[in-house]
């Protein structure tokens, strides 16, 4: 069993530490939303890849909506190295195609024991929808919410879970349509605006229990090394 950390862990994405208040607690669950090509992807596996390169803490992908070979193509960024990461066991990718996607819920899945035996530190949950589809109405979706959450306390690992967005108009309070940001400690939500037929992209932490966080949002861009925060 890994022990508890107490200092902060950093995400190592420029600018995001600074936005989260110095970084996330270890152990830490946060929630990443936002609509279609917002950036959440890019951002939480970013946050895997520099937690290997910058502190020396393996990281566990878990792709249910994706694949592992289509997130090689789609985060192609300049000095990732994905399959570097992955020879040297720093980058763990898992993936759950649709008919094994139940197995994500259950206390006794493969993750459990990847984590034990790879020191896994980080992990991302990429994406909770199909998670979400598993359960016939929405009480026996917060049940099966909780157990998820549950499950990945005991692994102990700082987590990243990615989920769309409603939809909701300047100034709504945001909501995601599983309400699983009831359930985590942290939330950072990136999205879009449109200036002169120009997309910015936008980030903000909307909650993040025990840290005092900037209230604001923020520019956001994905470059050719991935995503950046103006802050």
């Amino acid at each position: 069993m890994k022990e508890e950390k107490k200092e902060l862990v950093k995400t190592g994405i420029p600018g995001l530490d600074k936005l989260l208040g110095g970084g996330l607690i270890p152990g830490s669950i946060v929630l990443v939303s936002g609509p279609t090509g917002s950036g959440k992807s890019t951002l939480a596996l970013q946050f895997l890849v520099k937690g290997a390169q910058l502190y020396g803490e393996p990281g566990l992908y878990v792709v249910i909506e994706e694949t592992r070979d289509s997130t090689y193509r789609n985060m192609n960024y300049k000095g990732w190295n994905l399959a570097e990461l992955e020879n040297s066991k720093q980058l763990i990718f898992l993936d759950y195609p649709p008919y094994e996607v139940d197995q994500f819920v259950n206390q006794k899945s493969a993750i459990g024991e990847i984590v034990d035996t790879m020191g896994v530190e980080r992990m991302v949950v990429d994406s909770i929808m199909p998670v979400a589809l598993l359960f016939p109405n929405e009480d026996a979706r917060k049940k099966g919410f909780i157990n998820v959450i549950e499950n990945i306390r005991r692994w102990k690992t700082t987590t990243l879970i990615v989920s769309e967005e409603m939809p909701s108009a300047e100034g709504e309070a945001p909501r995601t349509p599983y309400g699983i940001e009831n359930l985590v400690d942290g939330w950072v939500r990136m999205d879009y605006t449109y200036t002169k037929d120009k997309r910015q992209r936008r980030i903000e932490v909307v909650k993040m229990k025990g840290r005092k966080h900037l209230m604001q949002r923020f520019p956001a861009e994905i470059n050719e090394t991935g995503v950046v925060v103006e802050v």
